[in-house]
């Protein structure tokens, strides 16, 4: 079991530190709503990084809805009422499970702890001494079709009883538990391009498109209980919706 309670993990990538360095600028005003970033080579050398590590983390700023891509222009900061709500879904339906058509035998499961970024704090819309953070490859064989990254306040690990040096608590939890009928979801689908590098691990699909499940996982009293982000190949993507009684 890949357990760190130190919060350096090694894989903590240098686009991911950019991707926080940028949020806070944006949090704090310093690229306010509706301005334009300076360009790649000039935000890049301001930031003392290559493009590529910028064009990752502007990947991850996009995929939150915190910033936006105009072809020919720029990218420019996103107001915060041009972000889409999510849609609830009532009783909680595993995204992977319920959408990836590419059937799996196998979980595996990384975690670590972490003092949570402003970004993981707001996603979870309180504050938390620290952070489960938990990456999931769900596999068949060597082909790894899905990936899930999910964040659970440490208080919500205590409250729900669960022992970290067990790894399998933590991935009954994340697998099956919250999806027992006891707590609500919401989610939010959108197409990016960062399933690949996110993944870390593995490759999860020879194309970089890919639908990402934003989906945050609510208590009895509606405080959140993991917030994830759940990455399917468009390829393997299947959705099937139902209104009204059946």
């Amino acid at each position: 079991m890949a357990y760190e309670a130190n919060g350096k993990k090694e894989t903590r990538l240098k686009h991911v530190r950019v991707y926080d360095q940028l949020y806070r600028l944006i949090q704090e005003g310093v690229f306010p709503a509706g301005s334009q970033l300076p360009s790649e080579p000039v935000l890049a050398g301001q930031l003392s990084v290559s493009r590529m590590t910028l064009r990752r983390a502007l990947a991850l700023l996009q995929e939150d809805h915190l910033v936006k891509n105009i072809r020919g222009k720029g990218n420019f900061i996103c107001a915060p009422s041009s972000c889409t709500p999510p849609f609830e879904t009532g009783r909680a339906r595993h995204p992977i499970y319920s959408c990836c058509t590419q059937p799996f035998e196998e979980v595996e499961l990384e975690l670590r702890i972490e003092p949570p970024t402003e970004a993981i704090t707001q996603s979870l819309g309180q504050k938390s001494a620290a952070v489960v953070i938990a990456d999931r490859w769900y596999r068949q064989g060597d082909t790894v079709s899905a990936y899930s990254l999910s964040f659970i306040p440490i208080e919500v690990i205590a409250g729900q009883g669960l022992d970290l040096n067990r790894e399998q608590e933590l991935k009954t939890f994340l697998e099956t538990a919250v999806y027992s009928g006891e707590y609500g979801s919401a989610c939010a689908l959108t197409y990016t391009t960062t399933g690949n590098f996110t993944a870390v691990k593995y490759v999860l699909s020879h194309d970089s498109a890919f639908i990402l499940v934003q989906e945050t996982i609510y208590g009895r009293e509606r405080q959140i209980l993991v917030s994830s982000k759940h990455y399917i190949p468009v390829e393997l993507f299947e959705v099937h919706l139902v209104s009204g009684e059946v």
